[in-house]
């Protein structure tokens, strides 16, 4: 590795998030991340994507869709009387 503090990684898994979009990720301990959790806020709620490391080993570091987590809005219940 040089000395670079970033590098560039590409996130395949399901659209808005991912689909081959590339980013600049930050090494930890002079390593590639693992895992990275990517999130969205659309149309007031927010979407957490899990993604985890390819087995390439340049760049761009592809990592691949794991898990999603959705976070709808809070807001008042909807209880029939």
């Amino acid at each position: 590795m040089s000395d670079k503090t970033t590098y560039e990684a590409i996130f395949y898994g399901p659209n808005v998030i991912a689909a081959g979009t590339p980013r600049e990720l930050e090494y930890v301990n002079g390593e590639y991340q693992k895992d990275v959790v990517l999130e969205e806020t659309e149309d007031g709620a927010t979407i957490r994507r899990s993604f985890r490391i390819g087995h390439e080993t340049e760049e761009p570091i592809p990592y691949r869709f794991v898990e999603e987590e959705n976070e709808e809005p809070q807001g008042e219940a909807d209880i029939p009387n």
